[in-house]
């Protein structure tokens, strides 16, 4: 279709409603930077959703559609540069898990943060440490069957599409990511356009939904 050339970043912005992905993502898929316009709100090193993570996961069910109205209503914030997570040592070279990484940062999420929504959507069984996260991003550690399904949840993206991509066969048996994952990865996505004051509102939302 593209008769050999690369898309162009008009046309990526144009297919992620089709697709059903979000165009940042096919930025990262396309191997291609992603434009400011479409990066986490802040750069601000200490912003963390892990706690809302915790939080989403142990609140009753019924919580957790409020929570997601809390966050959409924090008022959007003049962008200025380029947001998201940019740190020294996330740099990879080409792979599969540079792009698993690449999509996990594009939600303004760390090593740590992805080693904590991993965790969460497997129900415990993917526990890994922040170094052996970036060991994915630089192709040391191996991006085993599960591993792609347990990052597929924490992206919103189907894992036959996500195991396609990476040329990974899936297996049958893997056992089901947690019931609440699609509610998680849409919690973590949404919460990528909160500024660190704004995180800390939602924060404090969360724990009071978790009844913490």
């Amino acid at each position: 279709m593209l008769c050999g050339q690369p898309p162009t970043g008009r046309l990526l912005r144009d297919l992620g409603p089709v697709l059903g992905l979000h165009a940042a993502d096919l930025f990262v898929l396309a191997g291609q930077p992603v434009p400011d316009d479409l990066t986490p709100i802040t750069r601000n090193p200490n912003w963390s959703v892990d706690s809302v993570i915790y939080n989403t996961m142990v609140m009753p069910a019924e919580n957790r559609r409020p929570l997601l109205d809390a966050i959409r209503a924090q008022p959007l914030v003049r962008r200025e540069g380029r947001g998201g997570v940019d740190r020294p040592y996330h740099r990879y070279g080409p792979g599969f898990g540079a792009v698993l990484l690449e999509l996990a940062h594009s939600r303004n999420l760390t090593w740590p943060s992805t080693a904590r929504a991993l965790y969460a959507v497997t129900d415990g069984r993917i526990y890994l440490s922040p170094s052996t996260i970036g060991g994915i991003g630089r192709s040391t550690v191996e991006t085993a069957p599960e591993l792609v399904v347990g990052f597929a949840g924490v992206l919103g993206i189907p894992a036959p599409d996500l195991a396609a991509l990476g040329g990974i066969r899936l297996p049958d048996d893997l056992p089901p990511l947690h019931s609440r994952t699609a509610d998680l990865a849409m919690v973590i996505w949404e919460a990528r356009r909160l500024t660190t004051a704004q995180l800390q509102d939602v924060e404090l939302t969360s724990r009071h939904l978790a009844g913490r």
